[in-house]
């Protein structure tokens, strides 16, 4: 099944410091019309894959309930990421009647004093209230992007979650993309940290824990089911970007992913279908035919590196991920290149 993350506006009522679509208060110029957006949506729907209706904020989108009709009624699995802040129960109950099955709210902390350091203030309780407001009546997650302001925030933020209901929790590893700075980016060694964290945290709660843009996850699983003698829990499969996910941008450009922000066609000029099948970037990709430490890497199919994060270093998706923290030699680590992945 395809993933696709569409972006249906820049607009928001926040302007959280690391934003990846650089949000603003008004829609951005050239945004997909009703009308393309029907269209897009009649092209995706023979592929039933699972829409996430993203942005900026998509509640701030007039039409956004249409749209999200409109792929529902046609077996199209529909999610909604929000911030949350706007939530009120006449637009839960909309989202309910518009068949959307499940909705994501963006939190960066388990506090006030964390998260409003980077959503805006007063973002926590309103995001808090909007929670409460989906509680019993749809399913939700919790995202969480983390930077170097927020890393110590995991355990906390997944006692909330389970405390308010969440059925999963995704953690996103930012990426310098848009209002995103480098310094602002977890070092190599804090990633590795974290999600050794993440692995340890996961194992002792129900509730779904994933995380995005750090394809080293499945590695450390595989790692840990060696270390203990069982088998890792899960093979993500690497970076998904352009595998089984894709991001359509407002103007209707198509991104391997958000934070990968370089076009393989627009939905303007040709079908969705048509980039999705012969573009040479997304097929590029998807020979994973990487270089440097990745490359050699006998983790390169499990893992394969973060391809978005390898283009904001090197100007190159197919370089090595440059948060990568394995030796460059030893068994653990890096192979001849035809040595059978794990």
């Amino acid at each position: 099944m395809i993933i696709i993350a569409w972006e249906v506006t820049a607009a928001c009522n926040l302007a959280c410091r690391y934003c990846r679509a650089s949000a603003s208060v008004v829609p951005a110029e050239g945004e997909l019309s009703t009308e393309e957006a029907y269209a897009f949506i009649d092209q995706v729907a023979p592929l039933r894959p699972m829409l996430i209706l993203s942005g900026g904020e998509p509640l701030q989108r007039g039409d956004i309930f249409e749209l999200a009709q409109h792929a529902t009624e046609q077996g199209i699995r529909v999610s909604l990421a929000t911030n949350g802040t706007r939530l009120t129960p006449e637009l839960v109950d909309r989202i309910v009647v518009s068949g959307i099955s499940r909705v994501s709210v963006s939190l960066d902390g388990a506090s006030a004093q964390v998260n409003d350091a980077s959503r805006g203030q007063g973002s926590f309780e309103m995001a808090r209230s909007g929670i409460a407001l989906l509680r019993d009546r749809i399913d939700f997650q919790i995202n969480m992007t983390l930077t170097r302001s927020n890393k110590d925030e995991i355990g906390d933020l997944l006692d909330m979650a389970e405390a308010e209901g969440a059925v999963a929790v995704h953690f996103f590893f930012m990426v310098p993309t848009g209002r995103g700075q480098a310094e602002d980016q977890l070092s190599s060694v804090e990633q590795q940290a974290l999600l050794e964290e993440i692995m340890r945290q996961s194992g002792q709660r129900d509730i779904d824990v994933q995380t995005t843009c750090a394809p080293q996850y499945a590695r450390i699983l595989l790692e840990s089911g060696a270390q203990t003698g069982q088998a890792a829990r899960r093979r993500s499969g690497g970076c998904l970007a352009a595998r089984s996910f894709v991001f359509v941008s407002r103007t209707g450009e198509v991104y391997p992913c958000g934070y990968l922000q370089v076009s393989a066609g627009n939905i303007r000029n040709e079908s969705f279908s048509r980039i999705w099948d012969t573009s040479p970037l997304l097929l590029d990709l998807r020979q994973k035919d990487l270089k440097g430490r990745c490359g050699l890497c006998r983790y390169r199919t499990a893992c394969g590196g973060c391809r978005a994060r390898a283009y904001s270093h090197s100007g190159d998706w197919l370089s090595e991920d440059p948060s990568c923290t394995l030796p460059l030699d030893g068994p653990s680590a890096l192979s001849r290149k035809n040595a059978p992945d794990p």
